[in-house]
């Protein structure tokens, strides 16, 4: 005996089948998105308050510094890079370093080290971490190349509208004042050459009117910033 709900099936259209399929497709896949999103936005926001809570703040930083010994091999204790083409976390926003532990995390980005580091991570070791890097100081280090004039032109003609006057970014845009010469013109070379994970960053629009020479004027100049 056919039941109200199996004569209602047989009468379905195209539209509606094709419309129940989009629904379906959009809850598989959409919804565990934004629910990552959601909670990327609720630890942003625990990470604003204890920020602004002196004691909250020195007992992530302690956190941070005991489960970021992982990190100093190559960022080094106080967030300057031991290598040249490896950045600088130090003084480095502390929700953009969030979000790129959450995005090395998801395959959004991939790095061999990186990736298998941060799925190791809880949410709270990442805001610990992001606060310790964040709290430390860029310290000056000898640069290979010279800032020069043009460099400093580029620079506040284009990078300044996302990364700021000073290189030191916001909570979307990353510090790149003071970065290893290496690690920013090896960067931006990726942007310039269309690296397949580089894809969906605003840098590609940005430089797509540069060429190479301007690349390593501007990674000079920024090197070289305070």
């Amino acid at each position: 005996m056919l039941t109200a709900f199996h004569l209602r099936l047989c009468q379905i259209t195209t539209e509606e089948y094709a419309g129940m399929v989009r629904n379906a497709l959009f809850i598989f896949f959409m919804l565990p998105l934004l629910a990552r999103a959601e909670s990327v936005e609720i630890m942003l926001q625990e990470m604003a308050v204890i920020e602004k809570n002196t004691a909250l703040l020195q007992a992530a930083v302690n956190s941070g510094a005991e489960r970021a010994l992982l990190c100093f091999s190559c960022h080094g204790e106080d967030g300057n890079s031991k290598r040249d083409y490896i950045p600088n976390l130090a003084s480095q926003n502390a929700a953009y370093l969030f979000t790129q532990f959450e995005h090395f995390a998801n395959g959004v980005r991939k790095n061999y080290v990186m990736s298998k580091l941060a799925t190791g991570l809880s949410n709270d070791d990442r805001i610990n971490i992001a606060l310790y890097f964040a709290q430390k100081e860029v310290k000056p280090r000898p640069q290979p190349a010279v800032a020069g004039d043009r460099g400093q032109a580029l620079y506040n003609s284009v990078c300044f509208v996302c990364h700021g006057k000073e290189g030191y970014g916001s909570q979307q845009y990353p510090r790149i004042a003071g970065q290893p010469y290496d690690f920013l013109k090896t960067t931006l070379m990726k942007f310039l050459t269309n690296d397949p994970q580089r894809q969906n960053s605003p840098m590609l629009g940005v430089i797509r009117n540069m060429n190479e020479q301007q690349l390593s004027e501007v990674a000079a100049y920024v090197a070289n910033m305070p």
